[in-house]
């Protein structure tokens, strides 16, 4: 049994002055996906000695953690930010919740444990926007370096028609990966896989090689055959819990950046240290700090920005009415923000299609580009709203959007779920309908010194007018699924939204009441040049700064049509790369 992350605290000395006795090599603030798993990778030097700071708890043993099928249970409770938007004028006047992992590894401690990676032509766009050996061939070795692949079994194989690539694959990292096989039932094979291929949907053999295009199995962070979890505390860290380089406190939270004085002859900023405030057992806040010679923030991509500005570091119209000195004019610092809108779509089935008591959790993922569901009128009006730029999307990133959806990269996700209830009522439920590449970006900064204090979050849902048009399109896209055949053989109606929604504009009505958010945020932390609001250079390096650099999903300038865990890993793996080669002085 591993002893929980608290316990290592005993290894470390406190000055009178509330200072960290030592000074380690690398300070990590944030203990989520990225920045656990980063830790983990510098520590296998011996000769470096790295802390993690992680606002929540260990998380160790939590049943809401460890099984996957009860992630729900963490939303609104103490290992969730629990932050909440400002109201979304284009999203119904809406405020939304914004789910993010606040307990040891973060997101992927509480996520749903999809598992996807996206198209060669996304990572590809990272680069030309400016993250120079950030494309696809190195983050897919980073990928598999992460990855302990589960294949199925030849039983599942035969029966199930499952399938994958080894070559898409890595045999021996620490997560593991495993195709959905649980309690699939005939239903998939016999009628969703061939609905789906009547209408040109045809079947990916295995969407993690740099192609995701269509229908596939959905592969989950998770050991094979169960609905256990594996993450970045179980995959990473507990392994190697007794290494005595590396410390990981949590229950502490990173507050803002400490400086020296005296800038470099280059005239960078250089970091000392951390400011981090932790709490007794009567939940009163201390401030300490902790001497480094590197500071990486993690904080994940809506509290990245945060503590960069409580530390000087961003906008001066964000910073100087809080009476906060700009250290480093950075005005990209929490802009970008982009996130996936969502919502759901259900069919009621005939009595026995499922088993009655049974329910089978997206065990098809379809991820289709705007021509699989868009024709004639409807594709000539998505060409037309995207000749406009939205608001905030930059230049250069709506060229590549463009090019992308020229391109055909999938922009719409329907995930699958059958169920049925004790009365052995049967309901086909499309759980995730969810435009994977949004066009609209948004917000997240400070309005407040108070490092206790959440960020105000704008992420602008659907105001890109292509966006809602494509979003609605989607969704009543299922009506047309459901009318193929054989699936339609076995729908008795829709549930929700209900039949009297028929029309594009009941659509759009549907969506503005029932969209929320997918909570895959990207980009407030750009790696882009610094003249085009970029906030990091290649080498995670915060311009500016000599020794700062940022690690998480908040360095990726533009979202792949993904579920983001599989990006965190990415980046961990990939900076780990750059750092432990030294392009980093």
């Amino acid at each position: 049994m591993f002893p929980p992350p608290r316990m290592l605290l005993s290894a470390i000395l406190l000055l009178a002055t509330g200072t960290v006795a030592i000074t380690y090599d690398y300070v990590v603030v944030g203990g989520g996906a990225t920045g656990l798993s980063l830790a983990v990778r510098l520590s296998e030097d011996p000769t470096k000695s790295v802390v993690v700071l992680e606002a929540g708890a260990s998380g160790i043993g939590n049943p809401n953690i460890t099984n996957l099928r009860l992630n729900a249970g963490n939303f609104g409770t103490a290992n969730d930010w629990q932050f909440v938007t400002v109201s979304q004028v284009d999203a119904g006047n809406r405020t939304q919740a914004q789910i993010q992992g606040k307990v040891l590894g973060g997101g992927s401690a509480i996520n749903s444990g999809m598992y996807l990676r996206g198209n060669k032509a996304e990572y590809d766009a990272l680069e030309t926007l400016g993250a120079t050996g950030w494309n696809w061939d190195s983050m897919f070795a980073a990928v598999k370096k992460s990855e302990h692949f589960h294949p199925p079994s030849q039983t599942e194989i035969d029966t199930l028609g499952l399938t994958y690539n080894p070559e898409y694959h890595g045999f021996s990292g620490p997560i593991s990966i495993a195709i959905q096989a649980i309690n699939v039932s005939r239903f998939f094979p016999e009628f969703a896989v061939p609905t789906l291929q009547g209408l040109g949907h045809i079947m990916n053999v295995d969407p993690n090689g740099g192609f995701h295009n269509g229908p596939s199995w959905d592969f989950l962070t998770a050991l094979p055959d169960s609905s256990t979890r594996s993450y970045a505390v179980s995959g990473y860290y507990l392994p190697v819990i007794n290494r005595t380089n590396l410390h990981v406190m949590t229950e502490s939270q990173g507050s803002k950046i400490l400086w020296s004085a005296a800038k470099t002859t280059g005239g960078l900023a250089t970091a000392t240290g951390v400011e981090y405030i932790s709490f007794n057992t009567s939940g009163i806040p201390k401030t300490q700090t902790i001497n480094a010679k590197n500071v990486i923030i993690s904080g994940g991509t809506l509290n990245s920005p945060k503590i960069l500005e409580l530390s000087g570091v961003g906008d001066p119209a964000v910073l100087s009415p809080l009476g906060i000195d700009v250290v480093v004019d950075l005005p990209g610092v929490g802009a970008n923000l982009c996130n996936q809108p969502l919502t759901t779509a259900s069919y009621l089935l005939k009595n026995g299609t499922v088993d009655a008591g049974n329910a089978i959790r997206s065990a098809i993922i379809d991820i289709e580009p705007f021509s699989s569901y868009l024709k004639g009128a409807d594709l000539q009006r998505s060409e037309e709203l995207l000749a406009t730029k939205p608001d905030l999307l930059s230049e250069a990133q709506f060229a590549v959007m463009k090019t992308l959806i020229t391109e055909g990269v999938p922009q719409m996700e329907f995930a699958w779920n059958i169920a049925a209830d004790a009365n052995n009522v049967s309901t086909l439920t499309f759980d995730r309908l969810i435009l994977v590449k949004p066009l609209s970006r948004g917000t997240v900064h400070i309005n407040s010194t108070n490092p206790l204090a959440d960020p105000v979050i704008d992420p602008k849902y659907l105001s890109a007018p292509h966006d809602k048009f494509a979003f609605v399109k989607g969704v009543q896209y299922t009506r047309t699924i459901v009318d193929t055949e054989p699936l339609k053989s076995i729908i008795v109606g829709p549930v929700v939204p209900d039949a009297s929604v028929q029309t594009e504009e009941d659509f759009l009505n549907y969506v503005n009441t029932a969209s929320v958010s997918e909570h895959h945020f990207v980009g407030t932390s750009a790696m882009t040049p610094r003249l085009e609001g970029g906030v990091v250079d290649p080498s995670l390096i915060v311009y500016g700064t000599s020794n700062v650099r940022v690690a998480d999903n908040s360095i990726i300038a533009n979202l792949p049509g993904i579920h983001t865990v599989s990006l965190a890993y990415m980046v961990a793996e990939r900076a780990a790369e750059i750092i432990k080669a030294g392009e980093i002085q």
